[in-house]
């Protein structure tokens, strides 16, 4: 049987772009299959941080539109004040802009792709795995899923277990130019309105992001806080906006334990493995990261003639997912006392070091137990607390809503 590559990929976002990238430079033949033409847009506030850009092997900086120095928080749009940095802290660009740049890298290394390849399903046996979409049936040695939080690839494998769903909404909103000016290099980061939720605003070159996001049980709270949310910006900040365009909703699948990330002869990776930050939705770096880890257990598989594709679940579940454990845990603790929390960020400065060190990756989530200090060995307790406070007061929140 003849075979279109040794790897297919669905989907040409960070996870697919960085897989067929890494593997297109070991000389493994690459086909990525994705549905939409590029550039296209995406729903996704792009914001990029210091430890995104270190696992990025090449110099992302051109599709930069903006560098922020400055958090402006809030606590249900109350208490306000703002944090600043000398430093960057995150970079912000457009996802067409950022996946098409990663995608013309894959294809400089020696990838294929194929666009308007809608992925349907995944069968395979014991010789071969076959991609079926729309037009025909692709057939390689192994696949990677990339196709994001409703991933057929996943589906075919049974590999959605454990997964909590959120959702988020976003529009990209256009303002003055005295407007899009001044807060060039401002984020707004609101917390602690409902269990679970959050609000943001990302400047870009001419318009901002603007979204909100939580548990998706809560859905029907997050256009009332959007609407708040604007109406905070425009009072409190003065930001005047002057059109909105391109409100969408999008699910945020996240993986809250451990379990498999592959099946025979296929694996997932990105939002189609939930790999996405509970506390605060971020999934470019864990996309990225393990569209590498991806990479190098096809090449290990194809090269070494491995038995399986077990060391891209260990690597995911050991690396990946023990952080994004931790990050499940603060995000509970964050959820019974988000008001405390948030004071503290105000007026502890190491606080809002750690927090800049988190974002720049040079701290981890399970580092943030080591500030316990001699009391650390509670840590788990608290955070087996709190989840069980946290889950009441969401369901509280789903029947009554904002007061």
């Amino acid at each position: 049987m003849t075979k279109d590559a040794d790897v297919i990929i669905a989907g040409a976002g960070p996870a697919g772009s960085m897989a067929a990238y890494e593997l297109a430079r070991q000389g493994i033949s690459v086909l990525i299959l994705e549905k939409s033409q590029f550039p296209r847009y995406k729903v996704c506030g792009s914001g990029l941080t210091h430890k995104i850009l270190r696992e990025i092997p090449y110099d992302v900086s051109p599709v930069f539109e903006t560098q922020i120095h400055t958090f402006v928080f809030s606590s249900g749009f109350k208490e306000v004040f703002a944090r600043t940095s000398a430093e960057p802290l995150i970079y912000c660009t457009m996802r067409e802009k950022l996946d098409a740049f990663m995608l013309q890298k894959a294809l400089a290394a020696g990838a294929r792709v194929q666009f308007g390849e809608k992925v349907l399903e995944v069968q395979q046996d014991a010789a071969s795995a076959s991609v079926i979409t729309r037009s025909g049936i692709f057939r390689s040695a192994l696949v990677i899923g990339a196709d994001g939080a409703s991933s057929a690839v996943a589906r075919s494998a049974g590999l959605r277990e454990h997964m909590m769903p959120g959702l988020a909404w976003e529009a990209e909103v256009k303002a003055d130019p005295d407007t899009v000016k001044t807060f060039s290099k401002t984020v707004f980061l609101d917390w602690g309105a409902f269990p679970g939720g959050y609000g943001w605003v990302f400047p870009k070159a001419d318009h901002f992001s603007i979204g909100v996001g939580g548990p998706a049980s809560l859905s029907k709270w997050m256009m009332p806080y959007y609407h708040n949310f604007l109406n905070y910006l425009d009072v409190a900040s003065g930001m005047r906006m002057i059109e909105t365009s391109s409100l969408k909703s999008w699910p945020i699948p996240v993986r809250i334990k451990k379990s498999r990330f592959h099946h025979g002869r296929v694996l997932v990776t990105g939002d189609a493995g939930g790999l996405t930050d509970p506390l605060t939705g971020e999934g470019i770096y864990y996309a990225i990261r393990s569209g590498k880890l991806a990479a190098a257990s096809c090449a290990e598989y194809l090269q070494s003639g491995i038995p399986s594709l077990q060391s891209y679940s260990h690597a995911v579940n050991d690396e990946l997912m023990n952080e994004l454990g931790e990050a499940n845990r603060i995000k509970f603790i964050f959820n019974t006392a988000p008001l405390k929390i948030h004071r503290f960020v105000r007026e502890n400065d190491r606080a809002w070091r750690a927090f800049g060190k988190v974002i720049r990756g040079e701290r981890w989530y399970a580092d943030v137990k080591m500030g316990f200090g001699k009391w650390k060995f509670l840590w788990r307790i608290a955070c087996q607390l709190s989840h069980w406070i946290s889950d009441i007061r969401e369901k509280r929140f789903s029947v009554k809503g904002f007061k």
